[in-house]
Formats: structure tokens, sequence, C-alpha cells
């Protein structure tokens, strides 16, 4: 059997070749009806484990290294997001900055769609491909808890009575911290309130639970990366996820 469960009953997996020999680590997990190998870790060198994850994983989802990200890519693979990973220490925990009435997450997905969308114009390196239905289909899942338990961290930046800005923080579960845990499923916040984000994170920060909160940023998201890091956010990974 080319793949292997963990002998301890979690979503660990591990791919080896015709003869048993470990090629490569991986936890399974679903993300947006999608199976994905995430964490994904090589025992051997690329060239060698390359053949078998085609073979083996054909309609999955791979997030690993770059380096094997761009090998599967020029083997016909469909290259998805290059991101990097970033984690914050909650011993150290930055104050609140003033400028918006920030609320726990008391609203439906409706409702924090127009924000969500704003946020996200067609020059933004994480602009959704999807249409506007299917962003509130997928808004409405992380609020129902489809990425993991919505934790009381998550918020609202609130001006004029409507939405500006949204942090969404689930409790991730298919890895232990820096890479698991308190994660920022989504940060988003309109065009018209500059410094909305960094106030929400701020708040979930200082209400967090764990010991620390991690998040995701594209690659080419300069100014998502200068927030973070002002904040005390400290890069860990880089993942290249691709669809095979």
């Amino acid at each position: 059997m080319p793949i292997i469960p963990a002998p301890d009953g979690s979503e660990r997996r591990t791919l080896t070749d015709a003869d048993g020999v470990a090629l490569a680590h991986y936890t399974h997990a679903q993300r947006d009806g999608r199976v994905v190998a995430d964490l994904f870790e090589l025992e051997v060198p690329v060239e060698r484990a390359l053949p078998v994850i085609l073979a083996e994983l054909r309609g999955m989802r791979v997030a690993g290294s770059e380096a094997l990200g761009r090998a599967l890519v020029a083997a016909g693979a469909t290259s998805g997001r290059h991101a990097h990973l970033y984690s914050h220490d909650l011993r150290e925990r930055p104050a609140i900055t003033a400028g918006f009435e920030l609320t726990p997450v008391d609203r439906p997905a409706a409702e924090l769609l127009p924000a969500y969308l704003a946020a996200h114009p067609p020059e933004h390196v994480d602009t959704p491909v999807i249409a506007n239905e299917d962003s509130l289909q997928h808004l409405t899942g992380v609020l129902a808890g489809a990425l993991g338990p919505m934790l009381d961290c998550s918020g609202l930046a609130i001006e004029a009575g409507r939405v500006v800005g949204g942090i969404l923080v689930a409790e991730a579960t298919d890895a232990p911290p820096p890479v698991g845990g308190p994660w920022v499923m989504e940060l988003f916040r309109a065009p018209g309130a500059p410094g909305a984000g960094r106030a929400l994170l701020q708040r979930a920060l200082a209400l967090c639970g764990g010991p620390t909160l991690g998040l995701a940023v594209t690659e080419g998201n300069d100014r998502a990366v200068r927030l973070y890091e002002s904040l005390g956010f400290e890069r860990v990974l880089t993942v290249y996820s691709v669809n095979v």
C-alpha cells in the first residue's frame, strides 16, 4: 500500500514506493471541498518521489516546499498559492489601537460580505476567482466551523453601523503550533477603513488563548507582511501549493 495511515490514528500519512520505502510524510486534510496533502515533507530527493506523487495523489492539492511545488508544476500540475506562514508568540501581546468599534462576530456572513469583497480588488494578490455567492458560502462555512471551531478572539470592525473589517480565527486541528493551533482564517478590511486590520489583529492577539497565533500570507502581499511583522509575527515556513 503506497499510502500508510499513522498508527496513532492521527491524520498524518506516509507515502511509500513499491518496496515500502518512505518517500514523504503529510497531513491528510480537507479544505474548500478538496483533499489536501498538507505540510508535505520529503524523505528523499524530489526526483525520486515525483512519479509516485503524480500517480498516488492525483486530484489532490499538495502543499509543501517551493522546490517540490515547482517540480510538480513542471510535470503538469497546476500552480496554487505560494504563501508564507507566520506565527506570533502570545507571551507578548500588543496594545489595541483605538479608532474603530471592535465587536465579537455577532452578524451573519451576508453582512461581512461587502467588506470582504471590497478588500479584494482585481489587482490584489488574494482576489478570489469565484463568484460572489461562492464567497458568501465560504464565509458562511468559516463562521459555522468548517475550517475548525471559531474562537472568541474573532472580531469585527464597525463604522457607522456597518462592517468595515473582520478577523475570523479558528482552532486548526491538523497540526501542533506554530503551524496549527489558533489560526487566522480570514483578515480583511474595506479600502476606506485603514487601520481596521491592525486593530482587529491587536484585539485577536489580546484575547487569543494558546501559545501562538498563526496565519498565512500570499507571496507578493508586501503590505500585509509589513503589518504582521510590525506586530511581532515571525515567518516560520514557506509553502507552495499545487493541484496535482
